[in-house]
């Protein structure tokens, strides 16, 4: 191709990138294939511009070959056989490129996505352009929304065979949903998609052609396209769950924690992480990454800092520990401690690598979080085993919902617990009440820490241990004790709420 015929930028897919570096570095391993040359200097296998070839034929002997390295300029110099060196003086002759020797060898090149057909050895480049232009306005997205979104354009661009979005019709979405509502129908291993996949193909596409239409050279598109590509009703509708995903109570969560062992200072990392979980409601990234700077012990909050940690939708906000986490926090507040005395600063990960869990000195570097949340689901899978269980860090946040609605009795406060945990799904809260700031709703749950706040069950497992209905020893007898002395506890203040 002559370079006037270039557009630039020039793009690349940074699969295909990836793969030529890949074969690059390959070829410093293996046999040189016709037409390249080894570079001493830079030790890359390249194949050199053909003006910068010259041959040195002896009679008797193999012909040696002088050329220039397109890498680093270095000088190259290869002996050629019979074969390869007539191929090369046809090169030479007709001006063309020594990669065209052995381009019949060149891999197919890679694509995007897990899926079989998103393996396809077709590509079509025809796209390119405005699809890297939607990933500009994508930015916005995270990283993995982008992917999922690319993955449904890419799989509707081969369905059309590598026709150019300018030239789509309402016919061609119309027969795109058809093909998925089929796929929704067929099993997984012949190519069938789950309900999930196929609704957020639809969707993902209905929105890139919403935007396409917006820009240049594309804004003769049909209006209605998008719409052509919404569902059956059979098909978006969400099937019926099977069962409850599953989690602990708070006590059952109390005794996950109170049997990890904790003689190693990773099992006690291990025991911290998952009393914390408890504690503050954090998703399992954002737990992972937390820093002392995050944590306010004296107010006992935490803030969610979405530009250091790894934060779901990039969201920051600051969480109040919530009630009835106590015997949780003294575990957290014991391995705190434990770092602190082994100098651990401000910068620093509250649980950070193993290798990292010894003393720090002045001038250190700061020491990093962990870098995935595979240590805390390995050490939830620990825990509940022994309950024969499994439970991941995320039920962590199902056991708190469970906990609030048992103790908010007001539409604030099951708005302020829902706000604590870094979202707002109290709709009714929403219409009727309006927004709520974040100081409100911290001063609601500081609230709920500071009273004690008795559920219908619990009022009633007081009366019953009072009246001795409970055998010694067992658990019932072992919490409504512990209720009645709490109930004791705050009998000293008038203004005890239950």
């Amino acid at each position: 191709m002559n370079s006037s015929d270039c557009v630039f930028p020039q793009l690349f897919r940074g699969a295909e990138l990836k793969r030529f570096h890949a074969e690059r570095t390959a070829r410093r391993r293996e046999n040189l294939r016709h037409g390249e040359f080894k570079c001493l200097g830079c030790g890359q296998a390249v194949f050199p511009d053909v003006g910068s070839v010259s041959l040195n034929e002896q009679v008797g002997r193999a012909t040696q070959a002088y050329a220039i390295c397109c890498d680093c300029g270095g000088t190259v110099i290869k002996l050629l056989g019979a074969t390869e060196s007539d191929k090369v003086k046809d090169c030479l002759a007709t001006n063309t490129s020594l990669a065209r020797i052995d381009e019949g060898k060149e891999q197919a090149p890679a694509c995007i996505g897990k899926d079989s057909r998103s393996q396809d050895s077709r590509w079509f480049t025809i796209n390119d352009r405005i699809v890297h232009d939607w990933q500009a306005y994508a930015r916005r997205y995270n990283s993995k929304t982008v992917q999922a979104h690319l993955i449904s354009i890419r799989d509707f661009e081969r369905f059309l065979e590598g026709r150019s979005f300018e030239k789509v019709t309402p016919k061609d979405a119309g027969a795109y949903r058809d093909h998925l509502v089929k796929l929704r129908t067929l099993p997984k291993e012949k190519g069938g998609l789950s309900n999930s996949t196929v609704r957020h193909r639809a969707s993902h596409l209905a929105a890139f052609f919403t935007w396409l239409r917006g820009q240049s050279g594309y804004r003769r598109l049909s209006t209605s396209i998008p719409d052509y590509f919404a569902l059956p009703r059979s098909a978006s509708a969400r099937p019926l769950a099977v069962e409850k995903r599953a989690f602990p109570s708070m006590e059952e969560a109390w005794r996950m924690v109170e049997l990890m062992p904790s003689q190693k200072v990773a099992q006690r990392r291990d025991r911290a992480m998952v009393s914390f979980a408890f504690v503050c409601g954090f998703r399992a990234g954002a737990l992972t990454s937390l820093r002392f700077k995050h944590l306010d012990l004296e107010q006992q909050t935490v803030v969610q800092d979405a530009s250091e940690m790894r934060a779901k939708n990039d969201k920051s906000y600051r969480a109040t520990w919530f009630p009835r986490t106590y015997e949780f926090r003294d575990v957290f507040l014991g391995w705190v401690q434990e770092l602190t005395h082994l100098g651990f600063q401000q910068q620093d990960a509250v649980f950070p690598e193993i290798k990292d869990l010894g003393p720090r000195f002045p001038g250190a570097s700061a020491v990093t979080p962990l870098a995935t949340s595979r240590a805390l689901q390995a050490a939830f899978a620990r825990a509940s085993e022994p309950l024969g269980a499994h439970y991941s860090p995320h039920s962590a946040r199902h056991a708190l919902k469970a906990l609030g609605a048992r103790i908010c009795r007001t539409h604030e406060e099951r708005k302020a617990w829902s706000m604590n945990l870094g979202h707002s799904d109290e709709q009714i809260t929403e219409r009727h009440y309006g927004k709520m700031s974040p100081a409100r709703s911290g001063k609601i749950i500081e609230a709920l820490n500071s009273t004690v706040a008795f559920t219908e069950d619990e009022r009633e497992m007081i009366l019953d241990f009072h009246e001795g209905r409970f055998v010694r020893g067992t658990d019932e007898y072992r919490i409504a004790r512990k209720l009645a002395e709490k109930r004791e506890q705050a009998r000293g203040d008038d203004d005890v709420i239950e």
